[in-house]
């Protein structure tokens, strides 16, 4: 019986019906085995070589339309992984389960959890083109790589050598009209802040931070959004002002891949009266919520009591027994936390909107004798980083923590001239009626890894609009994901024109 799928009116369908095909497939960094050998099997029914690798990236090489054998050959390239994010409230189990998608309108999104889109739109692109018989092309090879959101492990360890293509359609960078024609360079910054403890008394509390739309750090800084980690530290902040509050233990649990949208923190309320500090932590809440209401007013802190060493889901954390920081040490921390440099540095004077310099802090841990932070700095100009670098370790080291350790994510440098840049721009334009939007990615992505491995690479990258990915609430507008698949369809076919002079 011929499969119902749950999109019926969009076109081309052959593209949604490869989306929800492997949307259908457990996917997230690490289990890319199932859906390599869906693209392997969608490769041998075509008749299509294809290579897979121990780590499960794909290459697949379809042969040019008649007559453009002689053509150099493209690369198409995106990733099979996905970052498993769910709504606290979701039952669904990312290792087992597929993805419930849902239709609204212009909009399709997955019910509690992440969508996919990122990177499951190349994928279903680069499908399509291989297997659409209609379409006008030089030699075309795609690439689908493994383990890109947990720090593009799968391009790193694919051989190279198997790629024949020295230009590179990236489909992992941008959005609908913007074309990524470089990425920035990072510094990953771990600080520890060594701590003096002493037996816990008072009354102890779990607060915990939620709500927050988090994201990816160049999507969301742009936009405002707000650090869960910062803004519990905020608290701890206005709390102190009255009272004595001592921190015991702060996490950022679950992954580290976005701006964070949670924070976990347990406090011992040394003296104090107890209902003017649920007074303040409300009068905080609502307070962020008023102040970042256009760009993330969802925030919510969560005081509950741990009562008689218990609390809903579990008992006090072992650390717990080590003691709460001492006075000071408990307000060095929260002051340098509260205070640290967060966002967007510099923008660009001609186009405001873009962040060309930002810092953010990803995730605090807690240890017996410290607490241990990771921060990055994403820039398109290196000297940006190392003012800012200088200015944060200065900053921090004045409350007391040590730079541990501080390592440089090289980018891809932009180059001057790019034939493949200048044709997807102009096919862009014939296409649409306008300019696209051509600049510096603040994500890391595989192109990144394929420069680097062979400079000669002439590349550009681009990607449908999905907005909140690595978050639960990833949406992506469906109708440029079909205009990003027209582009990428049209530009192959400007290449084997212009290749051959016609």
């Amino acid at each position: 019986m011929e499969k119902q799928y749950r999109i019926q009116d969009r076109q081309p369908e052959e593209l949604y019906h490869y989306f929800e095909d492997i949307s259908a497939i457990p996917r997230v960094s690490g289990n890319e085995k199932a859906v390599a050998a869906y693209v392997t099997g969608i490769a041998r029914a075509h008749g299509l070589w294809y290579y897979e690798d121990g780590l499960h990236n794909v290459l697949v090489r379809k042969p040019a339309s008649g007559g453009l054998e002689h053509l150099p050959p493209v690369l198409l390239e995106g990733h099979l992984d996905i970052v498993g994010e769910k709504t606290e409230d979701s039952p669904h189990n990312f290792a087992t389960d597929p993805l419930e998608l849902v239709e609204e309108g212009n909009i399709l999104r997955a019910s509690g959890t992440t969508l996919g889109a990122d990177n499951g739109c190349a994928v279903a692109i680069m499908l399509k083109v291989l297997t659409d018989a209609s379409l006008v092309h030089p030699p075309v090879e795609c690439l689908f790589t493994a383990q890109e959101e947990v720090g593009l492990i799968g391009a790193e360890y694919f051989d190279v050598s198997q790629i024949r293509s020295r230009r590179v359609i990236g489909l992992d960078a941008g959005s609908e009209g913007v074309f990524r024609k470089g990425t920035t360079t990072k510094f990953q910054i771990t600080s520890h802040f060594p701590v003096v403890r002493e037996p816990v008394k008072g009354t102890l509390y779990r607060l915990y931070v939620s709500g927050l739309k988090g994201g990816d750090q160049g999507a969301g800084i742009p936009l405002e959004r707000i650090c869960a980690i910062r803004m519990l530290f905020r608290v701890l902040h206005y709390l102190n002002r009255e009272m004595d509050v001592r921190l015991v233990q702060v996490s950022k649990p679950g992954i580290q891949k976005s701006i964070p949208e949670c924070c976990l923190a347990y406090v011992s309320l040394v003296s104090g009266d107890a209902e003017r500090m649920r007074e303040i932590v409300t009068w905080q809440q609502e307070r962020i919520r008023r102040e970042y209401e256009e760009s993330d007013p969802g925030i919510c802190v969560e005081m509950v009591e741990v009562a008689g060493g218990e609390k809903a889901g579990g008992s006090v954390p072992e650390i717990s027994g080590a003691g709460m920081l001492t006075r000071e040490y408990s307000r060095r921390l929260t002051e340098a936390m509260y205070l640290a440099p967060y966002g967007a540095r510099n923008r660009h004077m001609a186009r405001p909107e873009e962040v060309s310099c930002s810092v953010i802090t990803k995730w605090i841990a807690t240890e017996e004798n410290r607490i241990t932070v990771f921060r990055v700095i994403s820039m398109e100009e290196q000297v940006q980083g190392e003012a800012l670098l200088e200015e944060l370790e200065t900053f921090m080291g004045h409350f007391g923590f040590e730079a541990a350790k501080v390592s440089v994510s090289g980018g891809w440098n932009w180059e001057r001239q790019s034939p493949i840049r200048d044709a997807m721009v102009s096919t862009y334009e014939k296409l649409f009626g306008k300019a696209p939007v051509v600049n510096i990615s603040h994500g890391g992505n595989d192109c990144v890894v394929l420069k680097r491995k062979i400079p000669e690479m002439d590349m550009i990258t681009t990607a449908a609009t999905y907005v909140d990915y690595h978050t639960p609430y990833e949406r992506l507008y469906m109708d440029t994901f079909e205009k990003v698949s027209l582009l990428v369809e049209k530009t192959l076919e400007t290449l084997a024109s212009q290749d051959t002079g016609s």
